[in-house]
């Protein structure tokens, strides 16, 4: 039991650290197309 939730801890360790890698990634793309000026600002009432 304790080593399946060892496990389970691991694999979760593990799925969070590709998210944190993508999510950083988008945000790099976002910052770099905001610098190039390639953004527009968000208008929530057009939705």
């Amino acid at each position: 039991m304790i080593l399946k939730e060892l496990e389970d801890d691991r694999r979760c360790d593990r799925a969070n650290a590709r998210s944190l890698d993508a999510l950083a990634k988008l945000a790099a793309s976002a910052m770099a197309d905001y610098s190039a000026g390639k953004t527009q600002e968000f208008a929530p009432e057009t939705l």
